[in-house]
């Protein structure tokens, strides 16, 4: 089964924007940041994920530098439902009108009349409850899907209760969640994506980095494979659920080619079992 977004299939590795600008700084080379995300058009990647957060729009505009006029197959992820506050850390943004205001920011500096995929970001990490009611928030994005401003609507940080109780409201076209080896918090919410063909995209594949790195040897499969740590890492989300698309970040072209090719291993069932429990 290959995921999809409406008639899309999606590939199976994206990109997650993030590490390009941050929460609030502007990237040094810009020119390189544009080069990175035409190269990961250029190597296959279909999804690019990005959030207004993210160097205050300033990636969405670096996306629409770099991108448009789109490629037919592209779908750019965004989200809406947290800001940045003054310190720079995350806050909620959660009503009505915050919401609408996030998607104008994004239509504008995205250089699009509609969004592909809106994920609403829910409580949880680092960002604290908004108190506004879910079903509140999913109504006003639903609304936003009726007038052709959205096409799909998403869930992120989300649990199951909180994907049943949206779908109350509209369908949930997708779910980002955090997903690496040693981390199984998710482990329900992706047995239901997968019973329900929804996509999972997994944020922070790599354990942010440090998780693979430091706590777990993966040395010994991936002198096996001739691979990297990270491409183990990424080949074994991919054999762990066909709903699963990785959406690692990177501000660097080698290991975005890096990331990419590691949807060409293939890991055994063993190894993949090993894996699931190491931690």
């Amino acid at each position: 089964m290959q995921p999809r977004l409406g008639n899309k299939a999606i590939n199976r590795i994206g990109y997650g924007v993030m590490r390009l600008p941050g929460i609030r700084e502007i990237p040094e080379n810009t020119e390189l940041a544009l080069r990175l995300l035409r190269e990961a058009v250029s190597l296959g990647v279909n999804v690019i994920d990005t959030a207004d957060i993210y160097g205050a729009g300033f990636a969405n505009r670096l996306i629409s530098e770099a991108l448009n006029p789109y490629p037919e197959n592209l779908i750019i992820s965004t989200k809406v439902g947290v800001k940045a506050g003054a310190d720079g850390r995350p806050v909620p943004a959660a009503t009505p009108d915050e919401i609408k205001a996030t998607v104008e920011r994004d239509l504008d500096n995205l250089g699009t009349p509609s969004l592909d995929l809106v994920f609403l970001r829910l409580p949880g990490g680092p960002l604290p409850d908004s108190g506004v009611p879910i079903h509140e928030s999913m109504e006003c994005l639903a609304e936003l899907q009726a007038s052709g401003v959205i096409k799909h609507i998403g869930l992120s940080s989300a649990s199951t209760e909180q994907i049943e109780a949206a779908k109350s409201v509209a369908s949930v076209a997708a779910v980002q969640n955090a997903l690496f080896i040693g981390n199984s918090e998710s482990t329900d919410v992706l047995q239901l994506c997968e019973s329900e063909n929804i996509p999972f995209f997994a944020y922070f594949p790599l354990g942010m980095g440090m998780l693979i790195q430091k706590k777990i040897d993966l040395g010994p499969f991936a002198a096996a494979h001739q691979a990297s740590k990270s491409q183990i890492a990424l080949a074994w989300l991919l054999a762990l659920s066909p709903a699963v698309v990785p959406i690692p970040g990177t501000s660097n072209i080698e290991h975005l080619r890096e990331n990419i090719a590691a949807s060409n291993l293939t890991l055994s069932p063993s190894e993949v079992e090993t894996l699931r429990n190491v931690a």
